[in-house]
């Protein structure tokens, strides 16, 4: 064998290494980018998922319901052509395919959820943070458009404001079992001064309603001989203060908002 071919042999030698070399690179960030994304997809239906069971039945309205429920479909198509060979995908797969139809189907509710325990309230709150951010993220995304995520964003609001005053109520209703009217009419006070400070004062109109017959009630069982006493005007307006603070804090669009999460 002359020079020329054992120097063609050994480049074609060194170019097959190089391709073998490039594929099987290009092979290798495929699988771990695979990999990588479906981790991901696994970790945010896991929180979807989360944020759903996070809420009693009923309580979202039909078009955040809808909003959850299409990105957790896409989510778990995703994932079964990910992984096809996961039945658990498939299984997903259908069982978010069941919950889209029931949603496209929901009614609006003869009257609206309220929370009635402590539990109930700190998940909801927690969960219509995480809810806030949900739709900030799609509306960054492309995915919703302006319009549609700021109705979505207005109502969460009044779904946080619906958390507070449940919170005030059932304190209320506390304080009232407890014998300390005085207290419980405070609360009460609380939790209609919140809804009519709000700038869709009839969407809370039948509450206000219903808690202001309440609160008469309770008033003309009031005795100054038999209660506790009363709230001290420093302590009331430290109460007013935080409420109104984290009331109007709620869905400020800082930095908070727009940390990186498992939405991105």
């Amino acid at each position: 064998m002359n020079s020329i071919a054992v120097i063609a042999t050994i480049v074609l030698l060194l170019a097959g290494l190089v391709c073998y070399a490039f594929i099987a690179q290009t092979v290798r960030q495929k699988r771990e980018q695979r990999m990588r994304l479906t981790a991901a997809l696994k970790s945010r239906l896991r929180s979807l998922k989360f944020l759903l069971n996070g809420f009693p039945e009923g309580f979202l309205p039909k078009e955040l319901n809808l909003t959850v429920q299409r990105t957790i479909m896409e989510v778990c198509e995703q994932l079964a052509r990910l992984e096809p060979q996961e039945p658990s995908h498939v299984q997903d797969l259908q069982s978010a395919s069941n919950h889209l139809q029931e949603a496209h189907k929901q009614n609006k509710p003869d009257a609206r959820t309220h929370l009635e325990n402590p539990q109930q309230i700190k998940e909801a709150k927690v969960c219509l943070e995480e809810l806030y951010r949900f739709i900030h993220q799609l509306e960054k995304k492309g995915t919703l458009s302006a319009s549609h995520a700021e109705t979505q964003r207005n109502q969460i609001k009044q779904l946080a404001l619906q958390v507070t005053v449940d919170n005030y109520v059932m304190l209320g209703n506390d304080a009232q079992q407890g014998g300390k009217s005085k207290l419980a009419a405070h609360y009460l006070n609380q939790s209609i001064s919140l809804m009519e400070r709000d700038g869709k004062r009839k969407h809370f109109a039948e509450r206000i309603d219903e808690l202001k017959q309440r609160l008469d009630a309770l008033n003309e069982t009031l005795s100054d001989d038999s209660e506790q006493p009363e709230l001290n005007q420093d302590d009331r307006a430290e109460q007013q203060a935080q409420v109104a603070e984290e009331w109007s804090n709620f869905g400020n669009e800082d930095q908070n908002w727009k940390k990186k999460h498992v939405y991105d």
